[in-house]
């Protein structure tokens, strides 16, 4: 059994047409749940005198009809994660061992 101990909040990307008629991206509430936070890699490195960081972890949820389109690499595009104040870019999603029972969800932070 995976603890799930930490709340996370997905958010969605969408156009929508603003006051003055012109259409503008979005990130609108999408859906909130408990997950299992991994931090799996966090390098620094110093390339061509500038610093670059890269910070990858994983989040896993419980598997439910509102998170399945992140199993689909088209529409994982349009979702970001929240949790502790970051926001993330989801990188790779996959259905641990395909039982349906938890998603994987791969991220890094945004910059």
């Amino acid at each position: 059994m995976i603890k799930l101990n930490n709340r996370i909040k997905f958010r969605k990307n969408e156009t929508i047409q603003n006051d003055y008629g012109t259409m503008e991206e979005t990130l609108i509430d999408y859906y909130n749940c408990w997950a299992r936070f991994k931090q799996v890699t966090g390098k620094e490195f110093i390339e061509a005198k500038t610093n670059n960081s890269e910070n990858i972890v994983t989040f896993t949820v419980r598997y439910c009809n509102k998170l399945k389109p992140l199993l689909n690499n088209k529409q994982k595009k349009v979702f970001k994660v929240e949790f502790n104040g970051c926001t993330y870019n989801i990188l790779f999603s996959s259905d641990w061992m395909n039982l349906h029972k938890y998603i994987d969800i791969k991220c890094e932070v945004v910059t």
